[in-house]
């Protein structure tokens, strides 16, 4: 697999603007891509394109980015950067589906359990136990985000309730599969991205999408650059200095950002319980890098 035709230079180049000099900004990638990841709300919701259109909208921008930004560099396809490529589909076309079938709070709770697959994995995959740390702060993020939406959790469609669940599994396959030697995260969000286009025809004669107007053109594309390609990109930079579960640690804190978007732009109040839960989450994540960092 070969993406677009470039200079040797430009990949070098390339290559090493995603390799950090200084490792312990790490986090911070991975935080600026959850605060990427947490706009999406708002975009989604000035459009009636179904899940399905919206993650395939977003994929073909995405890979486009990638397949620029990997321009000439042969891809070696294995078989961790196809599952971790397959992951990524997966979880995002759920994701998108899940907003559409329950409520946003539901979709973006229970797609947050995936530090829980991604312990499980460790553990039956690579015989390896989680940290008192890690199982203490796992606890600690899931109360936070739990008392975050506990005002508006509930009346949402089974079906989206299971769609979240399951992309739960596969987001943690991400996270879990962009960790080793064979793994290259930047190369799997490029192979993940080209499976979107299987999608395509599906979504050239929906109706939603044949009716939107141009403001709402600018709207997706904002979001697809945004959630689709800004993101990833964090992503992929922040992942290779931490590990799968603490980098999903750290991404835990979009959930806690969404509200505060859709009340600063949409103007949706923002409950006591929700601020309290948001601290929760933050004051949580920043004990655990100074106590891992201490540690390390």
């Amino acid at each position: 697999m070969r993406c677009l035709p470039g200079s040797p230079s430009s990949r070098k180049g390339f290559i090493l603007m995603l390799e950090l000099k200084n490792k312990k900004l790490a986090p911070l990638f991975l935080f600026f891509a959850a605060l990427m990841w947490s706009t999406s709300g708002i975009f989604t919701k000035t459009v009636a394109w179904n899940g399905i259109c919206l993650a395939t909208l977003r994929g073909v921008i995405a890979f486009t980015a990638s397949a620029i930004l990997l321009r000439g560099r042969k891809i070696r396809l294995n078989r961790q950067k196809v599952l971790a490529g397959f992951c990524y589909f997966v979880q995002g076309t759920l994701f998108m589906c899940a907003n559409k079938y329950t409520t946003a709070a539901n979709a973006t709770v229970l797609q947050n359990t995936s530090p829980l697959w991604i312990i499980l994995f460790g553990v039956l995959l690579l015989k390896k136990r989680p940290t008192k740390l890690e199982v203490i702060t796992c606890a600690c993020l899931f109360l936070g985000v739990a008392v975050a939406f506990a005002g508006n959790m509930g009346g949402g469609g089974w079906l989206g309730n299971v769609f979240a669940l399951v992309s739960a599994v596969f987001y943690a396959g991400v996270f879990f599969l962009s960790k080793g030697e064979n793994a290259d995260p930047l190369e799997s969000l490029c192979i993940g991205n080209a499976m979107y286009f299987l999608l395509v025809p599906f979504c050239v004669t929906n109706e939603a999408v044949l009716n939107t107007t141009l403001p709402q053109w600018g709207f997706l594309i904002a979001f697809a650059t945004l959630s689709g390609v800004g993101a990833w990109l964090c992503f992929t930079v922040g992942i290779k200095h931490t590990s799968a579960l603490q980098a999903n640690f750290i991404t835990m804190s979009e959930p806690v950002m969404a509200p505060i978007w859709t009340f600063l732009f949409l103007g949706e109040t923002l409950a006591p319980l929700s601020l309290l839960g948001c601290a929760m989450v933050i004051g949580t994540l920043l004990v655990y890098h100074v106590l891992s960092t201490k540690h390390a």
